[in-house]
Order: C-alpha cells, then sequence, then structure tokens
C-alpha cells in the first residue's frame, strides 16, 4: 500500500468496471501509475485541473451526475502538511474557466475566486460565480452573474465593480445589470437599462442580502 499525497501527479491507465461507494458518493476505480509503481485510486480523488494563486493551491474535479453538474474545490493552504478545504459548488453549466481576482480588501478574504460559465450557441447564458476566500481559508459563494449577447437582439451584463468609499476609504461592491433590446433594429432603435447597487461586506455575508430582483417603490408610501 502506497500513499499518494495531494499534489502528486498520476498518469491513469485505465478506468476500470469496480466502483467504490459510500453513503455520500459513487466513483469508479483508475489504474495508475505512480512513481515506477502501477496502483489503483477512486476517481474522487483524481482531480481534473490544478492552479495556483498567492500562496494556496487549489484542485478541481468536475462531477457531471446531471445536467449540470458540480465542481469539487480542494484548497491546500499549507503545501508542506497538505492542510486543506473542501468545498462543492452546483455549476450552472459544465463548460467553465476558473480566475482569480485579489481581496480588494475585503473583510476577513483572502482572495476572490471566479468560475466562469461559457454557453454553447447564440444568445446561451455565459456569466461567472463570484465565490470569496475567507482568511479560514473556505470558500463562500457570494453570487452568480449573468452575461448574454443574443446577436444585436439582446445584450444583458451583470458584474461586480470593486472600489472605496471617498469619505472612509471603506471597500464597497458596486452591482450593475446592464439591458439592452432591438425596439426597431431596421431603423436602429435600442432601449438600453441600467441599474446598479452598492453593497458591503461584514466578513461573512454582503449587507444587504444579495439580490438581482428590482422592485419600484410604491409612490403611494
Amino acid at each position: 500500500v502506497t500513499l499518494v499525497r495531494i499534489g502528486e501527479e498520476v498518469t491513469i491507465l485505465k478506468k476500470t468496471e469496480q466502483f467504490l461507494e459510500t453513503s455520500t458518493f459513487k466513483t469508479a476505480w483508475y489504474e495508475v501509475t505512480h512513481n515506477g509503481k502501477k496502483g489503483f485510486i477512486a476517481g474522487q480523488f483524481i482531480a481534473n485541473a490544478h492552479k495556483k494563486s498567492g500562496s494556496q493551491h487549489f484542485y478541481f474535479k468536475k462531477q457531471l451526475n446531471d445536467e449540470q453538474g458540480v465542481l469539487h474545490i480542494r484548497t491546500v493552504f499549507n503545501n508542506a502538511t497538505k492542510a486543506h478545504t473542501e468545498t462543492a459548488v452546483k455549476l450552472l453549466n459544465s463548460n467553465i474557466s476558473v480566475a482569480f481576482e485579489k481581496s480588494h480588501d475585503l473583510e476577513n478574504v483572502v482572495q476572490i475566486v471566479e468560475i466562469n460559465y461559457y454557453g454553447d450557441s447564440c444568445g446561451a447564458e455565459n456569466g461567472y460565480s463570484v465565490l470569496f476566500l475567507k482568511d479560514n481559508y473556505t470558500l463562500v459563494k457570494v453570487a452568480d452573474l449573468s452575461l448574454i449577447g443574443d446577436g444585436g437582439i439582446y445584450g444583458l451584463i451583470e458584474k461586480f465593480t470593486y472600489k472605496f468609499k471617498e469619505e472612509n476609504g471603506q471597500p464597497i461592491i458596486i452591482f450593475t445589470k446592464e439591458e439592452e433590446e432591438a425596439i426597431d433594429e431596421e431603423k436602429g432603435w435600442f432601449e438600453t437599462k441600467s441599474m446598479r447597487r452598492t453593497y458591503e461586506w461584514n466578513g461573512e455575508k454582503l449587507v444587504p442580502e444579495f439580490s438581482k430582483e428590482f422592485k419600484k417603490r410604491d409612490a403611494s408610501n
């Protein structure tokens, strides 16, 4: 029996017909080689991709059990001891990439992780999920933001912009939502709507609670 440490590379020879099944998952065993030796590793513990950002190592594994699937993220925050945390994020789309953003001085945030989604056709919803890596190295999903372009007929852009209040330097997050729709494409008339809302991060969550819904104030109140 040989222990393969987190982050060590293996070469997959084949997927077997045998499965490891627990109360929470079922995964196939893979025949692999490691340091010249052959063995078997459960697929649950084999990452599809690895990225390093700052002093953290991130290992990603997509599990596509349904139409959208789940992205399992292992965050190794001590490379010597391999101390790590585990996070499972429900995917909005299986075609993804991962990017990183600095913390922008947000309280208890080490860095920001963005899971980018790519639609497979014109008009399909793209966008990204925003996750904050907190100083205890747990990942917290903050928001799902959309990006849609439909051949010049309709467009939607949602995004976060990180700024600081002028009066006290407090970090804030500005959510903007911009929509453009063709009213008379032949004559070049387009209707554009733009809305924004300012949020603060209190170290645990967005304040006020994040929402993309907007309701106009009742004029009678």
